[in-house]
């Protein structure tokens, strides 16, 4: 190989070609943008996007960087692509050249072809440029200018040639692409000809001229600039003469180490799209991981569950079933540490979520392709054209199965899926959710027998952040809503809008307050608050039979007065909430991002997204660290800024949030600064002592805290120390020899385990020489049908391996010893299994015949039987089956 065309050598070189060429060389950015409206980084442009409305902000008016981009979510996805062509990637590094206003379409496209030609020597017959459609200056340019061949300029489409915005609204421009002729087969007539790996496009030249508004308008920018972006992925494939992408000096160790994980006997070439893919998505993962984004079930943990999922279906048909990524996150900074040297640091914590992420999938897995093979067969024989929305659904609920990847498998097998339908059952289950959440606010519930007339109150001012009591006006009053008079157990409840509160509204993961409302001589609790809208609502029980209407219509100015005391602890758990996330961060790492939080007087919840349980390590040293930070009694300060400023300043926004043009941002010291709208204390000394109760799982990649403060925290102590003093005493020991004396039961408990389990052992194998002497031979098979005494699977399965090897050749049905609903297994040993017999073909036909529906493996299977009395039904059956099978071998 050329050493010039290294992958690192093209980096130096194009940063040397423009470097010399007045640009500033900028380092690239994170794939995480600050931008909380973008999933990641998915072109170079993204760090420069402001400067090309306003170039006047611009610290340089020319630029080049390397970028790592990541396209996976969202408009600009390539993952469906990749592993179907051989260019595709959803990580990527995109070499590029920018102007803020300074040059534009002649320099860009002058330097473009000296690069290509003069620098790197590129064959100038094998190339092609695509323009837009309208675009005749660039057609000028490349024909007129530079001499490019008329025949090989191809006007394309505004798919194809018009670029941006990066979002919903922004700059964007008419695009020149330049595309290299690979000479594999494909049509003749250059790109757009053949949409196949023919002609690789690996220069896009953007024109940004336009900035495109929220109404849809192209408004001219009066300063446009430059931004072009190359793939280094597809340049270096064209300048090493490699095979493909994924055979250049950087990526081909990668792929090695993925495609190592094939058993010897697999279809290497066959398995080679699989590899591909498992390869691209491995180097995703490991950059994502190592800035901090964690899997998850949101956003951009989402994509990055989905990469991973994504590449163990795809080389689980070539028959990989072992965690494979964690050797391929080791290639990934083995290859790529020299330009990116921290990858090195990251390695153990990426290896270890990828393994964990791959362990939890794979657990799954093989139940998961089992019911997709079951429900595309089921499609072929019935001639359906699409898997149905429920059954798209239970492979996502159950298997984890995200719905683009069945949907992506059963596209290889010629199918649809039901999108409405999948959306249809995912909405009853964000509805039975909501149903059962403790934030559900619900709008149901209907009109009583009274006037509504709250509908059109103006906005609600909340002046709750300084003052705990206010003067206020009544503007309307309309009945609960019926889930929150559910959550709040009242049979009656109204709800009371006022021009003005202090009364804080449930949000942001804060109950709402309560308190008393006097408006007149009517009195009443408010026991409940939540922002409706605009509006701001006031829950107050009501009496039946009484006219709310009435009673407030003349109600005039009343006074608020909010339970200061439930106030300050809810104060007390909110600012303790942002000092523990703050601690995670430290001791865990940055990808710890919050996924969700409670905060009550009483408590605090906070989810966090984390690939692992805590340590109690760990979990003691986040105790400490928040504990200092509320001795040192730091000011806890607040202030309002521009959103853009806000996120400059450093404070942590939340992926998916919608936050307004103004933001309040909530800092404590130099230890914490978020984005919050909730109450909080003036100083962390007033939080008071703070307790971890339980570090916990609340889904795959999602751990919760709970948390205790102030003098909920001193209760719960006193409890615990009671209750230690109580154990301590039904055990007959000290308090200091409590867990002495626990382990000592415990393993007096495990030695009588193993004597309960060695006496199961010996009855099991007494029932299985019983149950030999009855059993029935057929075409060469034993099958028996026995009932095991055996309160759990695990019981039952003891039973049914010690019939397993006695029986060689057979079958065994092995049923729970109980009348309602037993759990039957059917056994098939190693003879049987060689002469072609399957337990899983055996519940296949039962479940045909009888409804009994199970499911395992094919030495082993398990279903649910109605009653104890069917397992003569089911013998007989069974050697029905077999009878089957010996009339066709025969």
């Amino acid at each position: 190989m050329d050493e010039r065309f290294r992958v690192n050598a093209i980096v130096e070189s194009f940063l040397d070609f423009f470097r010399a060429r007045g640009h500033t060389v900028v380092p690239g950015a994170p794939l995480r943008p600050d931008d909380p409206t973008l999933l990641f980084t998915a072109a170079g442009m993204v760090p420069f996007k402001a400067y090309y409305s306003d170039p006047s902000t611009a610290p340089y008016p020319r630029a080049a960087s390397v970028q790592k981009c990541l396209r996976a979510g969202g408009k600009q996805s390539d993952l469906e692509n990749v592993g179907r062509t051989l260019r595709h990637h959803t990580f990527f590094e995109m070499l590029g050249n920018f102007s803020f206003g300074d040059y534009f379409k002649k320099e860009a496209i002058e330097w473009g072809w000296e690069l290509s030609v003069d620098v790197w020597g590129l064959d100038p017959q094998r190339i092609w440029v695509s323009v837009f459609e309208d675009d005749d200056e660039a057609w000028n340019l490349w024909h007129r200018h530079i001499g490019f061949p008329a025949e090989r300029i191809v006007r394309m489409g505004r798919r194809d040639n018009f670029w941006g915005p990066v979002g919903e609204t922004g700059v964007c421009g008419p695009s020149s692409e330049m595309h290299y002729d690979t000479g594999r087969p494909g049509a003749e007539g250059g790109p757009g000809a053949d949409d196949g790996d023919r002609y690789i496009e690996y220069w896009n030249l953007v024109f940004p001229q336009f900035f495109y508004t929220e109404d849809g308008r192209y408004d001219p920018l009066p300063r446009p600039g430059i931004d072009t972006g190359m793939g280094l992925e597809r340049i270096a494939f064209i300048l090493q003469g490699a095979r493909d992408n994924f055979h250049t000096d950087e990526f081909l160790p990668i792929r090695t180490a993925i495609e190592s994980a094939l058993p010897r006997d697999a279809d290497r070439d066959a398995a080679a799209r699989a590899v591909n893919a498992a390869a691209d998505h491995v180097r995703a993962l490991t950059f994502a991981l190592a800035e901090g984004i964690a899997p998850s079930n949101e956003g951009r943990g989402y994509v990055l569950r989905r990469l991973l999922r994504r590449a163990l279906t795809k080389m689980y048909p070539f028959g990989v079933r072992e965690p494979f990524l964690a050797r391929g996150v080791d290639a990934v900074v083995d290859t790529m540490k020299v330009r990116y040297p921290e990858l090195e640091s990251r390695r153990t914590p990426v290896r270890e979520m990828v393994a964990a992420e791959e362990k939890r999938f794979l657990e799954t897995l093989e139940q998961g392709m089992n019911r997709i093979e079951a429900l595309l067969e089921d499609a072929r024989r019935s001639k359906a054209k699409a898997l149905r929305g429920e059954d798209v659904f239970q492979l996502y609920d159950t298997y984890g199965f995200p719905p683009e990847l069945t949907a992506e498998i059963a596209r290889d097998a010629g199918l649809d899926v039901d999108r409405e339908g999948f959306e249809a059952a995912m909405e009853r289950q964000r509805e039975r959710a909501r149903a059962a959440s403790f934030h559900t606010a619900g709008d149901g519930g209907g009109p009583r027998a009274f006037h509504l007339f709250v509908e059109d109150a103006p906005p609600s001012e909340f002046v709750g952040y300084d003052a705990l009591e206010c003067d206020a006006r009544a503007l309307g009053v309309r009945p609960a809503p019926e889930a929150r008079r559910r959550r709040l157990d009242l049979d009656e409840a109204v709800e009371v809008t006022t021009d003005r509160t202090v009364f804080y509204p449930e949000g942001g993961g804060q109950v709402g307050d309560a308190g008393r409302a006097r408006f007149g001589t009517l009195e009443v609790d408010v026991v409940d608050t939540y922002r409706d809208g605009e509006r701001i609502a006031h829950v107050v029980p009501w009496r039946a039979g009484d006219d709310p209407e009435r009673a407030f219509a003349d109600a005039g100015t009343g006074h608020l007065a909010v339970d200061a005391e439930r106030r300050r602890a809810t104060a007390r758990h909110h600012t303790a909430t942002h000092l523990l996330h703050a601690a995670l961060r430290r001791v865990l790492g940055d990808h710890v991002a919050q996924a969700g939080s409670l905060v009550a007087p009483d408590r605090l919840r906070f989810d966090f997204h984390h690939f692992r349980a805590m340590t109690p390590e760990e979990i003691a040293t986040v105790e400490r660290l928040v504990n200092e930070a509320i001795m040192e009694d730091m000011d806890v300060s607040t202030r309002t800024m521009p959103y853009a400023d806000a996120v400059a300043l450093g404070a942590m926004a939340l992926f998916g949030e919608k936050y307004g043009d103004v933001v309040r941002v909530v800092e404590i010291g130099e230890f914490s600064r978020e984005l919050c709208g909730g109450t909080h204390t003036r100083h962390t000394g007033e939080i008071g002592p703070f307790f971890i109760r339980q570090e916990s799982a609340v889904g795959s990649g999602t751990r919760r805290v709970e948390a205790l403060t102030g003098r909920a925290a001193l209760e719960h102590a006193r409890a615990v120390v009671e209750q230690r003093s109580r154990l301590a005493e039904l055990l007959r020991t000290t308090p200091d020899e409590l867990e002495a004396r626990v382990r000592q039961l415990m393993d007096e408990a495990d030695a009588l385990g193993r004597r309960l389990r060695a006496e199961q052992e010996r009855l099991a194998r007494e029932r299985a020489a019983d149950a030999l002497a009855d059993a029935e031979t057929i075409g060469g098979l034993r099958l028996v049908a026995v009932t095991a005494d055996a309160d759990d699977v695990g019981a039952l399965r003891r039973h049914a391996d010690a019939l397993r090897g006695r029986i060689d050749p057979g079958v065994a049905l092995v049923c729970q010893d109980r009348p309602d609903r037993p759990v039957c297994l059917v056994v098939v040993s190693d003879g049987a299994l060689q002469r072609g017999v399957s337990a899983r073909e055996i519940t296949r036909r039962i479940a045909e015949r009888f409804g009994w529906r199970g499911g395992g493996r094919d030495h082993m299977t398990q279903m649910g039987v109605p009653s104890r009395d069917d397992l003569e039904t089911l013998r007989a059956f069974v050697a029905d089956v077999l009878r089957e099978r010996e009339d066709t071998d025969a």
